[in-house]
């Protein structure tokens, strides 16, 4: 896991892509990154689902899948990182303020809150993320090239332990997400302990309880191996200084998905009612904005 600067690195120069400084007029173009291996027709596909008429418009870079296989392996095996590089992405700006926006086109193992979620925590703010294959690929390469790409884009370089973090927790949703067959729950599950993870300064043994107290509460369960992946997770971004503006987006997202948690602890929707209303995303107040979401999942779960 340590490697993921070094591959991050290794991986932006193997594209072709400027070193990590902003290139002139990339902020008002856009970042254009295309899967290596796609055929003529695949990328007119690809491109097509990424609603790009002229590609020149934008900054372009590649990645191959020896690129990929070399920056992926360790974390996800070579039966998940596939034997083409296919899936690409346009990267956009966005109005400061706007937050992160995130749709996808044939990914099949990463969510878009799954990108959504790691790009905060990788810093990422305010830009539009598309991400589209021609055929049904798994997209975890998709997230280096996000990565790469806004550092091209905005002119500031991820910071290592970020970039490392955002990456782990990619795989770690995705892999929770499969034992429980539902990486929705995933999400909603490590968003909450993120949370929580902001707000207190917890151990590791505080966060394995902490995990227990929450996933027993959302109907699920661990097993061991998991649970370890994600203390190790939680005490990875842990040493990040979290973003608490960041994960105040996040926040938003997780109430979005508010009636599937609902759900699962058995309350009625309208003991939720207000509950949007009173989010406020404007970066003074996010503090509050988080120390309110903490405080609403903490009744959820008494209430249970």
């Amino acid at each position: 896991m340590k490697k993921l600067f070094a591959l991050v690195l290794a991986l932006a120069l193997g594209l072709g892509c400027l070193p990590l400084t902003l290139a002139a007029g990339a902020n008002e173009r856009g970042c254009l990154v295309l899967g290596e291996d796609l055929s003529a027709a695949e990328r007119e596909k690809v491109l097509e689902f990424l609603k790009v008429d002229h590609p020149d418009d934008y900054q372009v870079s590649y990645t191959s899948n020896r690129q990929e296989h070399a920056a992926l392996d360790d974390y996800l095996g070579a039966d998940v990182v596939g034997s083409r590089a296919l899936s690409s992405i346009l990267l956009l700006p966005r109005k400061e303020g706007e937050g992160i926006s995130v749709s996808s086109y044939n990914i099949t193992y990463c969510t878009v809150e799954m990108y959504r979620n790691a790009l905060i925590s990788a810093g990422v703010k305010d830009v539009s993320v598309s991400i589209a294959a021609p055929v049904p690929v798994s997209g975890t390469c998709a997230l280096l090239g996000a990565m790469n790409a806004y550092s091209l884009l905005s002119g500031e370089e991820i910071d290592e332990k970020k970039a490392d973090a955002a990456l782990e927790e990619l795989v770690t949703t995705g892999d929770v997400g499969e034992l429980l067959g539902d990486k929705d729950t995933a999400v909603q599950l490590i968003a909450v302990l993120k949370q929580e993870l902001a707000q207190q300064d917890l151990s590791e043994e505080e966060l394995s309880a902490l995990i227990d107290q929450v996933s027993g509460q959302m109907g699920v369960r661990l097993d061991e191996k998991r649970k370890k992946q994600v203390i190790a997770l939680l005490m990875k971004l842990k040493n990040t200084d979290l973003d608490v503006e960041g994960l105040a987006e996040q926040a938003a997202g997780l109430y979005e998905q508010v009636s599937d948690v609902l759900d699962r602890l058995n309350l009625r929707p309208e003991k939720a009612k207000g509950v949007l209303e009173q989010l406020d995303l404007q970066p003074e107040k996010a503090q509050g904005v988080l120390e309110r979401l903490v405080q609403w999942i903490r009744s959820l779960l008494n209430q249970k």
